[in-house]
């Protein structure tokens, strides 16, 4: 495979491959229900614990929804070293499951 070959298959990965978590929220204000990907390669930042390691990983998303009232929702999110959820705090509406949004 040569050079420009290389360079064409990474920048056409495939989606899918991509490692998610994702978040279902609903609105406070409007209701609206809002689907929303966080990439676990490209979304999280690194905190490092007391002795220099790598402790954490943590991730913030301003979402705003597009039908109704464009209402802020903050979400912020703590991952452990292996990238797996350990808390998650929202600010502006409220965590709903992926059949009460509907997918």
């Amino acid at each position: 495979m040569n050079f420009l070959q290389k360079i064409a298959k990474f920048l056409t990965a495939n989606p899918q491959s991509t490692p998610a978590y994702w978040l279902y929220v609903e609105c406070d204000r409007c209701g609206e229900k809002i689907k929303v990907c966080v990439n676990l390669h490209s979304d999280l930042s690194i905190r490092y614990g007391e002795s220099g390691d790598e402790d954490s990983y943590f991730c913030r998303k301003m979402i705003i929804g597009v039908q109704r009232c464009f209402q802020p929702i903050e979400v912020e999110m703590t991952f452990d070293r292996n990238k797996k959820l350990k808390d998650r705090q929202i600010m502006g509406g409220q965590f709903i499951s992926a059949e009460e949004f509907g997918s």
